[in-house]
């Protein structure tokens, strides 16, 4: 197989409301984005993005309020702006009918902008997420004594406890048993990043999702792939069901031994799945 050239510089897409860290690879005729679950970074996904570029045109860019993506001009942190946001990135980088790869709660604006601006999105891949309504009642749970969820106290407490909220985070993520060598390499390059000044508004993300409105599902008609790791201990007891039930055009695929990164846990098995469905 032919080795493809690699871009190793990223960039940033700089637009009215937000400053948006972001790579670019490949050259194929179908366009992958890949918006990374935080605080994991673009550098998380390097060798996904290197091995999908041989056959797409690979895009990667962390949503503002995470890593090295940032609001700027007084922008509030809400589920509406990141939407808008994201199309604007898409814009600017003459996207149109792409593949979306999303996580978590990020997974919930991606489903907003399928549904507000389809001609972006063709398909959507996500992985480690419910309905709106079971996301929010996990989020929930994860807040002891709801102080996240606090306006300008979890905007506190999680500015001072970040680092702490990181490796807990890792910790929990991974499969029980993960080697010490693997949880660093997940690990070290967000602690860099938030050494550097790197931005982490989980507080603000947990808000913004109890403020949102509902999400009409049934207007949501992108083919769509949920990718559920069932090693995920951060989701004990949850499953992507209730979305697959949801979704007009939803397909399930369960992955044993994966935590909450499937795409990055079992890349190469991911990579084939994600073939042989586009292929279809």
């Amino acid at each position: 197989m032919t080795a493809v050239a690699v871009e190793e510089e990223s960039f940033f897409v700089e637009l009215a409301r937000a400053r948006v860290h972001t790579r670019v690879v490949g050259q194929g005729s179908k366009t992958l984005v890949i918006v990374p679950d935080p605080p994991n970074l673009i550098e998380h996904h390097r060798d996904v993005i290197e091995s999908l570029a041989r056959d797409f045109r690979v895009i990667c860019f962390e949503l503002p309020g995470f890593g090295r993506s940032q609001l700027r001009n007084g922008a509030r942190f809400s589920l509406e702006l990141q939407v808008e946001v994201m199309a604007g990135v898409l814009e600017r980088l003459a996207v149109r009918q792409a593949i979306l790869e999303m996580s978590c709660l990020g997974a919930l604006v991606g489903l907003r902008l399928a549904r507000l601006r389809p001609e972006l999105v063709e398909r959507l891949v996500l992985a480690q997420v419910s309905t709106q309504e079971r996301m929010r009642t996990w989020a929930k749970g994860t807040d002891v004594c709801g102080l996240i969820h606090t306006p300008r106290v979890g905007q506190a407490l999680v500015s001072l406890g970040r680092r702490f909220i990181a490796r807990h985070w890792y910790q929990a993520a991974l499969p029980e048993g993960t080697d010490g060598r693997t949880r660093q390499r997940y690990l070290q390059p967000t602690l860099q990043a938030l050494r550097e000044g790197g931005d982490f508004e989980l507080a603000s993300a947990y808000q913004s999702l109890r403020r949102a409105g509902a999400l009409d599902y049934g207007d949501i008609r992108q083919p769509t792939l949920l990718l559920w790791g069932r090693a995920d201990r951060t989701h004990e007891g949850a499953s992507a069901r209730d979305l697959l039930h949801a979704l007009p055009r939803a397909e399930l695929v369960e992955l044993d031994g994966c935590g909450h990164f499937p795409t990055l846990e079992e890349a190469g098995r991911y990579e084939e799945r994600l073939r042989a469905w586009l292929r279809g």
